[in-house]
């Protein structure tokens, strides 16, 4: 079969009852139907598994849309699939400490080493390794962070969509969540918990990750993955 891409890299982590989420919200999946239920009350004539699902719509490797933090921004239903499907240029960021913020010198530095610029219409993917932690200990709030001049200075750069490793991208010590709100009220979704960024490494890509179209969302999981050229 023709394929006009080398690999596919899963960048998703799996999700499951119980796992754990910023918020605190039980995740949970449970039984409608089962096999052995469709089984005996068909009399062995069909056999069928389905479950609830009650969550979060910021859980796990999941999309927050512009609604999420301004009333008046896109929300899921509405977002272009333009602003999801985009080339993804990716940022290794590995040596950064625990509460450290990124800043635009790092962006820079990186760029420089590359001889690139950031490209409109792209998605900045930042791999900080805290994917391997995910689910661990104090991993919430140890990591590092995107500091608002930096998100600001990405805008004017033309990003489309961010995308990271991390649980979050705002200062842990500042509960008021500002990156959030300077990039979803400039229309810029995000994509968070990311895993396998290691995969990416040295790699041209799309970046793709396309939440439910659910009408006044805010946030979704999604399966995100990377078409690599």
């Amino acid at each position: 079969m023709y394929k006009p891409f080398s690999q596919i890299v899963d960048l998703t982590h799996e999700m499951y009852n119980g796992m754990p989420n910023i918020g605190g919200v039980p995740i949970t999946f449970w039984p409608v139907e089962t096999h052995a239920g469709t089984m005996l009350y068909s009399g062995g004539k069909i056999e069928m598994e389905s479950r609830m699902m009650l969550l979060a719509e910021h859980c796990g490797t999941h999309l927050d849309a512009p609604r999420h933090c301004d009333p008046s921004g896109t929300d899921l239903s509405k977002l272009s699939l333009d602003q999801l499907i985009v080339p993804g240029q990716f940022f290794d960021f590995t040596q950064k400490r625990n509460l450290e913020a990124i800043t635009i010198g790092d962006f820079q530095d990186a760029l420089a080493r590359t001889g690139q610029e950031i490209k409109p219409n792209t998605a900045v993917v930042c791999w900080t390794g805290r994917d391997k932690d995910w689910g661990k200990g104090q991993w919430i709030k140890e990591r590092p962070f995107i500091p608002t001049d930096t998100a600001l200075w990405l805008i004017d750069q033309g990003m489309t969509l961010f995308a990271t490793d991390l649980i979050g991208m705002d200062d842990p010590a500042d509960w008021t969540w500002q990156t959030h709100a300077v990039w979803l009220k400039a229309g810029v979704c995000m994509v968070q918990q990311l895993c396998n960024l290691d995969q990416l490494v040295g790699k041209e890509f799309l970046f793709c990750a396309a939440p439910l179209k659910i009408r006044d969302g805010t946030g979704c999981p999604v399966r995100a993955f990377a078409l690599v050229q």
